[in-house]
């Protein structure tokens, strides 16, 4: 199967399963509200208790006082507001990946049976099964990619510490140096974006529908990038779209955030239906990704389910009398 089948079928999967876009942005909107109360609040109620000691200090008191004041007042603030984000941030990360692991198991399942109906019960279902093996996938991933970064950000330090020492010596040489080695830095800090993502999202359902680890699942994800690599340099043509699309969507909407009265009024259904498109984009890149390694390692599965085992061919059966008599061979009579 081409990468180009398997966008469509990507495609056709979340249009048959619009219902995912919907959850996830009832899911962003439950984030911002969760974000309102447990950083808004303490916040404002931290400002609240600060202002009212500035207020009641005296005019003398004011400047002796300062210290103690941003000590009694503001550390507090401080460590208010960091437990807050920590808190907010944990709460975001677990209906996020609760979300996906409900999305990308519903994925999974309506491609191995595309007319099964779609029910919460299940979206459910599929979240709370890989939730756990999902989220050790992305967190082993993201030590790699923070790994690569950081190797990225020595090699930065050595190229400019390389090229500048080299200027000293012969200035053409340097320039020519420094030129190869940020062309090198620049490949490979967009070879280690677009290679994750790439790996995210074949390794996310290789986790999902061969249940296997986190770390087996990247082994098996490089694997079969390097049997196929039409599945790195399609996905990462499909990203750069979706990259171009997210920005033209931001282009088109600045103009309507300066507007006084009506810009607000206009904006905001726009950010929301700007915000679904995005989703419904990210949702078939995953549904494409996850189409091409289904239909390359396994047999097509037809659109009516999984394929049904066919019966064995029916046997021969006896006559009701008994078995049926070996053929009688005629032998000729001996004289």
């Amino acid at each position: 199967m081409t990468f180009t089948d398997s966008v469509k079928e990507g495609f056709d999967v979340i249009n048959r399963r619009w219902q995912l876009v919907l959850i996830r942005v009832v899911a962003s909107i439950v984030n911002l509200a969760a974000f309102f109360v447990i950083v808004g609040i303490p916040l404002f109620i931290a400002i609240m208790v600060a202002g009212v000691e500035f207020a009641t200090a005296s005019a003398g008191e004011f400047l002796s006082s300062l210290k103690d004041a941003f000590a009694r007042g503001y550390i507090w603030i401080a460590a208010l507001v960091l437990a807050s984000i920590l808190l907010y941030a944990l709460f975001a990360a677990f209906v996020w990946m609760y979300v996906v692991a409900g999305s990308m198991g519903m994925i999974a399942r309506t491609l191995e049976n595309r007319k099964e109906p779609f029910k919460l019960k299940i979206f459910y279902l599929e979240a709370r099964r890989h939730f756990k093996q999902l989220a050790n996938f992305y967190f082993l991933l993201g030590a790699f990619v923070l790994g690569a970064f950081i190797v990225l950000g020595v090699a930065v330090g050595g190229a400019v510490y390389l090229s500048d020492s080299l200027k000293a010596v012969n200035a053409f040489l340097g320039i020519l140096l420094e030129f190869f080695l940020n062309l090198f830095i620049a490949l490979g800090g967009l070879l280690t974006i677009y290679g994750s993502l790439t790996v995210g999202a074949y390794g996310a359902g290789i986790v999902i529908m061969d249940s296997e680890p986190a770390w087996p699942s990247i082994k098996k994800s490089l694997g079969f990038l390097a049997s196929h690599p039409w599945g790195f340099w399609g996905y990462s043509f499909l990203l750069t779209a979706y990259g171009v699309a997210s920005f033209l969507l931001f282009v088109i909407g600045y103009p309507f955030r300066i507007i006084p009265i009506i810009g607000m009024i206009v904006i905001l259904p726009y950010q929301l239906a700007s915000y679904a498109l995005e989703r419904y984009l990210g949702l078939s890149l995953v549904g494409s990704a996850f189409s091409y390694y289904l239909r390359n390692t396994r047999i097509h599965i037809p659109e009516e389910g999984p394929a049904q085992a066919q019966a064995p061919a029916a046997a021969v059966r006896p006559p009701e009398g008994g078995p049926a008599e070996p053929p009688q061979t005629h032998q000729s009579d001996t004289a």
